[in-house]
């Protein structure tokens, strides 16, 4: 079977997956943990049916892997102080069975993309596999600092109604959804291929018009007069420029 056939079942099979996990639990954080596994199933597809396995492959591997396993651990065991609670109770139960089929197959049919192409690069390791290491290290200790620090916020006395303005948070305001766009950037430099970049634009995309807007929506009627001081002061989504 084509590979492109096996990657529909996989991705449609883990969308099912998905659906009954929010039909069961009624909590979406199991659609989106769902939906990021999905990354690491088709990921693996795409390498092993690209012998001979390379350096460049086990790269890509252990990028999906250690993402897999930050966000494993966040929408598992943390989801309650993410974004995600606010969907639990503001999302109609017909969007949350939607919102699994949408996000499983946008994380494996476009998320995916940049590993499909770098799986079948036979040129040796260059300058823009390094760079694309280089990139997912900071996006990785960007994405990742500011979760735990907002988790090591949160769980502070004294915090409730506070705004967490230092550290990663001074940066911009959205430094988690900026350090994981610059894990797909990363993605699509080591797939070496122009529809690669499809990864990083429709994560994007995505925070740009959908989940930041939400997120300062909310945040603007939580916190008052303190997210607009904080909004004055930095900047939305890349660190001093936008």
């Amino acid at each position: 079977m084509h590979v492109w056939a096996l990657a529909a079942l996989v991705i449609e099979a883990m969308a099912l997956v998905g659906v009954l996990g929010i039909l069961i639990t009624r909590r979406t954080h199991i659609a989106f943990a769902v939906g990021f596994n999905t990354m690491v199933v088709v990921a693996a597809l795409y390498i092993f049916t690209a012998p001979p396995v390379r350096a460049r492959h086990l790269i890509m591997l252990a990028m999906v892997l250690l993402y897999a396993a930050h966000m494993n651990w966040l929408l598992l065991f943390k989801s309650r102080q993410t974004a995600i609670g606010k969907i639990d109770t503001r999302l109609p139960p017909a969007q949350k069975l939607l919102m699994a089929v949408l996000l499983t197959n946008a994380v494996g049919w476009a998320y995916c993309l940049p590993f499909y192409f770098g799986a079948r690069r036979t040129a040796p390791l260059s300058l823009m596999d390094g760079l694309a290491v280089l990139v997912y290290i900071v996006g990785t200790v960007i994405h990742f600092g500011s979760d735990y620090q907002k988790q090591r916020f949160k769980g502070r006395p004294g915090t409730k109604g506070k705004l967490l303005t230092t550290g990663f948070w001074g940066l911009c305001r959205h430094p988690n959804y900026f350090g994981d766009f610059l894990i797909y950037i990363a993605f699509a430099l080591i797939g070496g291929s122009l529809w690669g970049w499809i990864a990083p634009l429709v994560n994007f995309l995505q925070y740009r018009f959908d989940a930041i807007p939400k997120n300062e929506r909310w945040a603007a009627e939580h916190y008052g007069a303190q997210w607009e001081a904080y909004r004055k002061r930095v900047r939305m989504f890349i660190p001093f420029l936008y």
